[in-house]
């Protein structure tokens, strides 16, 4: 993830150079220069920059103003801000309007031609609803829930409609279904699922979602972001960390601290690749029942160090002291980076690699994922689906464990295996 923001400021002339580096130490990139005044002793420069971590900008700009004798008047903006008022979405026809002729024509008579198709027996053609994607996030009533969570789980979904739209073609609408119980949650999805071509869940209030009764509630195709795409990926990414470090499966031990519903998915799929042992580790006792009966081995914190080859580290997993734990020759995987650099990690700790995922890690899985489950007409992605699936996703992996962009040619690519069965 990246933001983006505009510096103005004063500089000393013939400083630029020094500046350009300074950004680059403080992991800053460029997108523009603008040299907008300038005299004898000064240079004026408006520059818009690219960043990943806030606290990072914030120390540059301490820097910056720390001195004065070569910088003057910083200001920055975030040029974001303004086109994200309001949210990510904007919904626009397929007929151009631009005077009433257009309404009484193309709009008018192009919706009763509909009409008259879907009358015919041809809506699977003409009828929206056979080419949009349903985003269902659920947000459970209770005291200590808020609106700004629902609000969270709307912008989630939203940034996801961007992504199908774009890459897909398909049209995606975001749905946030409060709930009271799981039952309310299977009722409205079956309630709203004949809009959408496709259903895919999204976040919910709940520790774990119950799979199959989700699935079995609904007739339409369902894709799960946290059950189907994360746990695909990061059994990639774990095939790809064996294959470049020549580790057999079966002699890999694998660690995960910060338990989750895809994670725990992730356990099934190693376990029946042929993983020598799962170990997990998470202060809720539900889950870790939840686990286990994936044939996960629930443990502590300090055997899971004491005895894994690979260590996943969840997102808020809670956990302290974790890098001072660390062994010499393992290997880990983290969801939020280090206060340290992963090179910094191998070379003070003596890890074969220390890789950061984070939240977005499996967003190139997302529309090659959704058309290969619709064009194949599959209900769900079985077990067996994604390790097959794992095989060609490792493969496509690059050497600094990540996936290929949204704009190659990998989305095609896994939506033709994925047809292939």
């Amino acid at each position: 993830m990246k933001l983006i923001a505009v510096i103005s400021l004063k500089m000393k002339t013939g400083l630029l150079p020094q500046f350009i580096a300074s950004l680059y130490k403080y992991g800053v990139g460029i997108n523009y220069i603008n040299l907008t005044e300038t005299d004898e002793r000064w240079e004026d420069y408006s520059i818009e920059i690219t960043y990943s971590v806030k606290k990072e900008l914030i120390r540059l700009l301490d820097s910056l103003n720390k001195n004065t004798e070569y910088f003057r008047s910083i200001t920055i903006t975030s040029t974001l801000e303004d086109r994200i008022k309001g949210g990510l979405l904007k919904t626009s026809g397929k007929i151009d309007i631009e005077n009433i002729n257009d309404i009484e024509t193309a709009l008018l008579g192009g919706n009763r031609l509909i009409h008259e198709k879907i009358d015919a027996g041809l809506g699977k053609s003409y009828c929206g609803c056979f080419n949009s994607v349903g985003l269902i996030s659920g947000y459970r009533t209770s005291r200590s829930n808020t609106i700004t969570q629902l609000h969270h789980y709307y912008a989630d979904a939203e940034r996801d409609a961007v992504i199908i739209n774009r890459f897909t073609g398909r049209n995606a609408f975001p749905c946030v279904i409060r709930y009271s119980s799981i039952e309310d949650l299977l009722r409205s999805l079956k309630s709203v699922e004949d809009n959408f071509a496709c259903i895919r869940m999204m976040k919910t209030d709940e520790e774990e979602l119950p799979f199959s009764s989700i699935i079995d509630s609904v007739s339409r195709p369902i894709i799960f972001s946290e059950l189907d795409e994360k746990p695909l990926y990061y059994y990639s990414l774990l095939k790809k960390v064996c294959t470049v470090h020549k580790m057999k499966p079966e002699e890999t031990a694998i660690g995960i601290i910060g338990l989750s519903g895809a994670l725990i998915r992730l356990t099934a799929l190693l376990h029946k690749s042929g993983y020598a042992k799962v170990l997990g580790y998470d202060p809720r006792e539900r889950i870790m029942m939840s686990f286990e009966t994936r044939k996960g081995l629930a443990t502590t914190v300090e055997n899971i160090i004491s005895n894994c080859d690979i260590i996943l580290l969840a997102d808020e997993h809670g956990e302290t002291g974790i890098e001072e734990k660390m062994q010499p020759g393992q290997i880990f995987i983290s969801e939020n980076p280090a206060e340290r650099s992963p090179e910094d990690m191998v070379r003070h700790k003596g890890l074969k690699a220390y890789i950061v995922t984070g939240e977005h890690c499996a967003v190139s899985l997302i529309p090659g994922m959704l058309n290969g489950i619709l064009l194949r007409e599959e209900r769900s992605y079985s077990d067996e689906m994604l390790l097959r699936l794992g095989e060609f996703v490792s493969k496509n992996i690059n050497d600094k464990y990540m996936l290929p962009g949204l704009f190659s040619e990998f989305n095609e690519s896994l939506e033709s295996e994925i047809q292939r069965g």
